[in-house]
């Protein structure tokens, strides 16, 4: 009997959904893949054939936590902001989005995001790191910063806004403030080496 498209999405976001809870609950590290797939109601085996480890899912649900901060981003954006103030509200808007699963934020770092090179790893963590670039470099355009210069930035963007992502992971301030503040200097720094860089 042939799957089909529908109900394999269907099953996959109910492997997402209850992996979310699993980790909440039980925290990443000791959830292992029987669990997640015993608590679906299909077999270890079966699981596999929609994500290859826990780390995959946890990629899959920080991607479709920074799709919709991708949207919201576009939504929020307002007509004459700075640079700085668009790749904040870019950052701090994914920041948002991945609250419900900052306690296993790292794995994903870890998993795909170590890198900003697009051809390494899953297929997820390809289009999150090419969206990401893309993202960011569409805003840079639109403030008229050459694009020669952010090809030869990437590499730098790319490791504060991990940072970033890291710190954030850890962070025991109310609200995650001190991430914010971390952000807010990091976009800073990013963009006065931009400006000044020759």
């Amino acid at each position: 009997m042939r799957i089909t498209a529908e109900a394999k999405q269907e099953t996959r976001s109910r492997i997402l959904e209850i992996s979310k809870r699993l980790f909440r609950d039980h925290g990443f590290e000791e959830t292992t893949v029987r669990d997640i797939a015993r608590e679906v109601g299909m077999a270890t085996g079966t699981l596999f054939n929609y994500f290859r480890s826990k780390e995959e899912v946890a990629i899959a649900l920080a991607e479709e936590a920074l799709e919709k901060a991708r949207l919201q981003f576009r939504r929020k954006r307002h007509q004459g902001a700075t640079l700085q103030e668009d790749l904040f509200l870019h950052v701090s808007t994914q920041l948002r989005a991945l609250r419900p699963i900052r306690q296993f934020i790292n794995p994903v770092i870890e998993s795909a995001l170590a890198t900003p090179f697009p051809e390494s790893g899953s297929e997820s963590s390809r289009r999150m790191r090419t969206e990401q670039i893309e993202t960011v470099s569409s805003v840079l355009n639109e403030h008229t910063v050459d694009p020669e210069r952010w090809s030869m930035t990437v590499p730098i963007y790319w490791s504060l806004y991990v940072g970033v992502l890291a710190f954030w992971g850890h962070d025991s301030s109310p609200k995650q403030e001190d991430s914010l503040a971390m952000l807010d200097q990091s976009i800073n720094m990013f963009v006065a080496w931009l400006e000044t860089a020759g």
